[in-house]
């Protein structure tokens, strides 16, 4: 599978789970009101189901948004900071998350163990928390990796000069 194969199926991959999980609690929620409003029994739990599927629309997201450094930033010095220098900085800023992430889904995976070890569970429906906290993990580390990935596209760019159509169109950028 080539490198455009593979961060494409990681994107449709991603975005699929974060679509699927945010229709699911469109219909979690339409039928919870309906049956509220028609039936005055609302479905036992909803609000539990909801809010997991959430954390997990929040967190299959995630790591797209640092891929494609779609992330809220502000660039007040970006008019004052030199243009040779851009790469260099998109390199030190990607690191640093990177290795953020990674130290922050390190310290998720202890605790989803730990969770599972107490055995954790949610308040009504008893479902067990430390396989969500696994996921925010793994989703945790497969964004430090884009990222870390992002940071080796600038070192290219720095290194080797301006990009090739099919180095942007690996990341995902438009040119």
């Amino acid at each position: 599978m080539s490198g455009f194969s593979l961060s494409k199926a990681i994107e449709r991959g991603l975005g699929s789970l974060a679509a699927l999980s945010l229709f699911l609690m469109m219909v979690v929620t339409f039928v919870d009101v309906m049956s509220r409003n028609l039936l005055n029994a609302p479905i036992l739990g909803s609000t539990e189901m909801v809010e997991v599927l959430l954390a997990i629309m929040v967190f299959m997201a995630f790591p797209l948004v640092s891929w494609q450094e779609e992330n809220i930033c502000v660039d007040l010095l970006d008019n004052y900071f030199p243009s040779k220098w851009i790469s260099l900085r998109q390199i030190i800023i990607n690191l640093i998350c990177a290795c953020s992430l990674i130290l922050v889904a390190a310290t998720n995976w202890k605790l989803a163990g730990r969770s599972l070890e107490y055995e954790e569970v949610t308040e009504i429906l008893e479902l067990p928390l430390g396989y969500v906290t696994y996921l925010i993990s793994i989703t945790g580390f497969v964004g430090g990796a884009l990222t870390l990935f992002n940071a080796g596209y600038y070192t290219k760019q720095m290194l080797f000069g301006k990009s090739s159509e099919s180095d942007v169109s690996i990341k995902g950028k438009e040119a």
